[in-house]
């Protein structure tokens, strides 16, 4: 059965940054919520069975949460960064913690969908200078990162290729 990677760049981190700036005590959702993210995963595992392939899931590369919120707030003024931050809780790990609630559902979606998961997060977080492996944003993988993920990749590969012979 050829096997089907599933990437999907998406997590909850895409909010309207200009709003919550504008009213940080108000309620914002992120735009894709994580019902609709898992259904989003659940829908491409079933389109990939259906061609009668294997789906393989990635989890998703870390984040350096100090550099998005920089990359998140640049061009704004000092007062908006304050609100943003004020609506993160008043740390910037708050935006790790989003983007790790996500990955966490991926995983859990991989075991309860019985597809194999790549773990690309695991390999980044034990490079001591995992900054190295992200671009500026924080969130793009730099030409390190992309290694990273390409050699996790390729050894899952030639792991699933003994398991089929």
């Amino acid at each position: 059965m050829d096997k089907t990677l599933i990437i999907r760049p998406e997590s909850g981190l895409q909010y309207n940054w200009q709003a919550i700036a504008a009213n940080p005590s108000g309620h914002h959702e992120p735009k894709l919520d994580l019902v609709a993210y898992k259904a989003l995963y659940i829908n491409t595992i079933a389109q990939a069975r259906a061609r009668g392939q294997e789906p393989v899931l990635v989890s998703l590369p870390i984040i350096d949460a100090d550099r998005l919120f920089a990359s998140i707030t640049r061009g704004m003024s000092v007062q908006e960064r304050k609100n943003i931050l004020y609506w993160l809780g008043g740390t910037t790990e708050r935006l790790r913690n989003i983007h790790e609630l996500y990955n966490l559902a991926l995983f859990r979606l991989a075991a309860l969908q019985c597809v194999h998961i790549v773990d690309v997060t695991s390999p980044m977080l034990a490079s001591t200078h995992y900054e190295a492996l992200l671009n500026q944003d924080g969130v793009t993988l730099s030409s390190a990162g992309e290694e990273l993920v390409n050699n996790e990749l390729a050894t899952l590969s030639s792991r699933l290729s003994v398991l089929a012979s």
